[in-house]
């Protein structure tokens, strides 16, 4: 009977999705409810207890084949007065990729458009920037490594039932550091909003049929890697699904440089200055409530620490830490791992944006969690932590090619703190617990 079992197992993961038509040209997204007159309500999430956290169905071996046709599922049900969006309109919608209209930022050619720093090879900041996802599940936590290399980080709620989210995960992006990342999990539909903004490269390992579909439509689906798949871009620490993939910087530019993706870009990226500005004191940042997923995310708190002049995370209480790996000898399946450093993640500039969350009608997990869109075009109201203060703020980012643009309330623009930049994807009206 357990030969019959496994054999039917595997028989299962290695099943082709049916072949479906492809979308309509002209496609519209479900509301929820059915039909209504009414304006559509504002957008209120939920504050019930969180989920499980959720976990994707690990492939055995690194040879899953992104479909041809779009994979059907079954609607979420969603929220009240929340659109459901359906494959169709979210390829239309993140296939809109047009040159930025944005004013260029005149800074030295040595200076990083992403942190205000300044680098020793100026032509660096000429290559692709690389957007790797990682993890956030305690397995992950345990072995977080990149975070202190990257320039910046995004992290979002991911996997929802009735917009109750699960957990979060992050995306870090790499310009002007070398350095290995792990571990390397699954990419949602939040890349592919912010990928057109860097021009860049995402790598990423498994993920569900729909989102992977949705990704092999998009205009730049030659810039990504997936890990199941791209096997000279990682290798393999352990046997937990959850946590062995590993990869470096180096190792992904290498990869497109022979595929001849590597490219040149020129990034708007961000206004800097070292001068600390007015705000209210902003000691300790804490994601402390709903409809953050706190409980299966942890309890973050970013605590400022003036002898840095950075903010450092704290997860339930202990000090967050990242890692940075020497990898040597082999590379793929089995690699060699030095000794790791270890040393608590900071971070210059803490900025909230509230953003809008709304259900897809594709499943991203083995508890039947439902993948969420991310609305990062348009503008809203953000929060810039930075010196020990708090300063409010809007955002606005007109297309998927433009950056996010921080302003007061009279529309002059922001500056960040030099350095790296966290930026938290809140929901709409999410405020952290100030002190």
């Amino acid at each position: 009977m357990c030969v019959f079992f496994i054999l039917f197992s595997l028989f299962a993961c290695a099943a082709e999705p049916t072949p479906t038509p492809a979308p309509t040209r002209r496609p519209t997204r479900t509301p929820i409810p059915a039909a209504t007159l009414k304006p559509r309500p504002t957008q209120v999430i939920p504050t019930a207890t969180p989920l499980p956290t959720s976990t994707e169905t690990p492939t055995p071996e690194p040879t899953q084949i992104i479909p041809t046709k779009a994979p059907l599922s079954k609607p979420s049900g969603g929220a009240v007065g929340l659109n459901v969006w359906t494959m169709a309109p979210l390829i239309e919608y993140f296939s809109k990729i047009i040159p930025s209209q944005q004013a260029p930022i005149a800074r030295p050619a040595n200076v990083n458009p992403l942190t205000g720093l300044e680098v020793s090879d100026p032509a660096a900041l000429q290559q692709r920037p690389i957007l790797a996802r990682i993890g956030n599940d305690p397995n992950a936590r345990a072995i977080h490594a990149g975070f202190n290399q990257a320039d910046l980080v995004f992290e979002e709620m991911i996997d929802q039932k009735n917009m109750v989210f699960a957990v979060t995960r992050f995306t870090l992006v790499f310009l002007g550091q070398d350095g290995s990342f792990r571990p390397l999990r699954s990419a949602r539909a939040v890349n592919a909003s912010l990928m057109p903004m860097f021009d860049g490269v995402l790598i990423s390992s498994g993920g569900s049929k729909g989102t992977r579909f949705m990704i092999s439509q998009l205009p730049w689906k030659d810039r990504n890697l997936d890990g199941d798949l791209q096997n000279s871009t990682i290798c393999i620490a352990g046997t937990d699904w959850r946590t062995r993939v590993v990869s470096s910087v180096q190792h992904v530019r290498d990869y497109i440089a022979a595929k001849g993706q590597g490219g040149s870009v020129s990034l708007r990226g961000f206004q800097f200055s070292n001068d600390a500005p007015n705000g209210a004191p902003a000691n300790s940042i804490s994601f402390d409530h709903g409809p953050w997923p706190y409980r299966a995310a942890g309890l973050i708190e970013w605590r400022y620490d003036g002898a840095t002049g950075k903010y450092l995370r704290f997860v339930n209480g202990a000090p967050h830490i990242t890692q940075q790996y020497a990898l040597n000898g082999a590379w793929g399946k089995g690699c060699v791992m030095g000794d790791a450093k270890s040393e608590q993640i900071a971070s210059s500039n803490v900025v909230v944006l509230n953003v809008k969350y709304e259900p897809t009608d594709f499943v991203e997990d083995t508890l039947n969690s439902y993948s969420a869109f991310v609305e990062l075009t348009g503008s809203g109201t953000a929060q810039i932590y930075r010196d020990g203060v708090k300063i409010d703020a809007r955002w606005e980012r007109p297309s998927l090619t433009d950056f996010f643009k921080l302003t007061d309330a009279n529309g002059n623009e922001l500056a960040l703190k030099p350095g790296n930049t966290w930026f938290e994807l809140a929901p709409l009206g999410y405020q952290p617990t100030v002190k």
